[in-house]
């Protein structure tokens, strides 16, 4: 399994809303249940302003303790919601005549750096850390909804893009072995980073090491949506995912349900956060190469690959993207294992795609 390591990674590793739903319940049976295979361990919290869930087999122990020591360090690093937050400081550092020099002790920031730099490039720009300036702008962050204008976007669309010059991370070791300090350097003022898009992903992995760090060799983490599914459910069969049909009112409903293994899940999709203003509606899905909210048809994009940060990732990339030029970059890069889901509206209806792994793994309901 790929799963983005802090410490595969430096050793060599480099390389929707998804709806919690086994074998049909989110809950877990009674331990009586006569349909149950093997025990499972289930339990859940809070973390990085949403809810987590984790089930496991094989293993009665909760590791509910550790798993939350481990959420509450990453919320130290990456939470842009969190006062004195280490990305933070990095965001609030605004000199361009020297660095912002940490130490990385957990290495979850340049792991994420390095990796978002990577996906950066090889989408060409629809993914990228470095919009959050953008978010701000359209009101979709912390600050307040405003008017905005041309001058504005493009003003601040100067400061987006994660190319060396506009913003750089070198990590400096004393040796080979021994690690010192990471400098993270800025060409201008106004350079901001949101890694929202990874970041949950990459969370969902890590407890997935954890677990199998314990000898757990069949589970599922699931937080805010996104999840990673290893082995087999308590009745030994592939753990089901559901996919949200994307509508903006009403009860919820399923879309579909995924058949997954060794895989991560994500969705993004455009039809929940959003707001209309002189009958305009304007998208949190902001694309960093225009400055603007997107405008195309497609609703829902899910993603399922070897690890969920990757899924994460890839999944904001494709809504920005849009159905064709999505399509068109699964068609050139089929070696990249990524499995993917589209909804789109099309005249009022909601339309599908899948590749084809995607269509062997899916379970399509009802459109009615």
């Amino acid at each position: 399994m790929q799963i983005i390591s802090t410490t595969k990674y430096f050793i060599g590793f480099f390389a929707v809303a998804v709806l919690l739903a086994q074998c049909g319940s989110p809950q877990p049976k009674e331990e009586t249940s006569k349909d149950k295979v093997f025990d499972e361990t289930v339990f859940s919290g809070e973390a990085q302003g949403t809810t987590y869930t984790i089930r496991y087999i094989g293993d009665t122990t909760s590791y509910q303790t550790s798993v939350d020591s481990l959420l509450e360090r990453f919320d130290k690093d990456l939470s842009n919601w969190r006062e004195g937050s280490l990305i933070n400081q990095i965001n609030a550092h605004d000199r361009t005549d020297t660095v912002f020099a940490f130490y990385d002790s957990t290495k979850y920031f340049s792991v994420l750096f390095d990796v978002s730099r990577e996906i950066w490039q090889k989408t060409e720009g629809a993914f990228d850390p470095t919009v959050y300036p953008l978010v701000e702008l359209w009101g979709f962050g912390l600050t307040n909804r405003q008017e905005v204008n041309e001058t504005m976007v493009e003003e601040v669309r100067s400061k987006v893009g994660m190319e060396p010059a506009n913003v750089d991370m070198i990590e400096m070791n004393r040796d080979e072995y021994i690690y010192d300090v990471t400098h993270i350097r800025k060409g201008q003022e106004g350079v901001r980073m949101d890694f929202n898009a990874i970041a949950q992903g990459f969370s969902v992995d890590l407890i997935g090491e954890l677990l199998e760090e314990r000898g757990i060799e069949n589970y599922m983490v699931e937080l805010g949506g996104e999840v990673y599914c290893k082995g087999v459910n308590s009745k030994g069969t592939d753990w089901r995912i559901a996919v949200d049909k994307p509508k903006t009112e009403g009860e919820r409903e399923f879309q579909a349900v995924l058949n997954v293994n060794n895989s991560g899940v994500a969705t993004s999709g455009s039809y929940r956060k959003f707001y209309e203003e002189d009958g305009v509606r304007y998208s949190h899905a902001i694309d960093p190469r225009t400055g603007y909210p997107v405008q195309h048809s497609l609703l829902s994009v899910t993603v399922m690959t070897s690890s969920c940060a990757f899924a994460d990732a890839y999944a904001t990339a494709f809504l920005v993207m849009g159905k064709e030029a999505s399509q068109q970059f699964l068609e050139e890069n089929a070696d990249m294992g990524l499995e993917v889901y589209l909804i789109w509206d099309e005249d009022g209806e909601f339309k599908t795609w899948s590749t084809p792994g995607m269509a062997e793994k899916i379970e399509e309901l009802t459109n009615s």
